[in-house]
């Protein structure tokens, strides 16, 4: 067995349309109204995404969080582009599996998450849904492995 971090979430029944998990965002500590070194954990609704390329956080989440933004950027959706606020942050997964240094965009409007797990974090690792007696289970780990899961063989 190698060195990782991985976990398995069972997905609730009423909830196989999209697959929201427990994450604790790691956010810097403004001091005198700057961010320093330090990150403080809090806990944050996220989620999975694999048609968004890159991961965000909800405004509400950002403005409660004291979040300072670092940039800029263009987002791209189905309906229409805006700029977006970008701020830094850390994910930490169930399992202890640890995304580091997360550019994350701002989104607004009122969801069921607080956070969006995009590809520029699942590419960082496995991603696995299985459905074996109709129940759903989503399994991550990190780093990925050293060679792919082929259901076709």
């Amino acid at each position: 067995m190698g060195d990782y971090a991985a976990f398995s979430f069972r997905v609730p029944d009423n909830h196989r349309h999209s697959i929201i998990i427990d994450v604790e965002l790691y956010v810097p500590v403004p001091v005198q109204g700057y961010p320093q070194d330090k990150m403080i954990p809090l806990r944050a609704k996220a989620l999975i995404d694999t048609g968004a390329s890159r991961s965000a956080v909800s405004s509400s989440f950002a403005h409660a969080a004291k979040l300072s933004s670092y940039g800029k950027c263009t987002i791209k959706t189905a309906k229409d582009e805006y700029i977006s606020s970008v701020y830094n942050v850390s994910v930490m997964f169930p399992g202890r599996m640890l995304a580091t240094n997360i550019k994350a965009a701002e989104f607004s409007g009122k969801h069921r998450f607080d956070f969006i797990i995009g590809m520029d974090i699942l590419c960082m690792a496995d991603l696995a849904i299985t459905n074996a007696g109709r129940v759903m289970v989503l399994s991550m780990r990190s780093p990925p492995a050293d060679k792919h899961i082929d259901f076709s063989g």
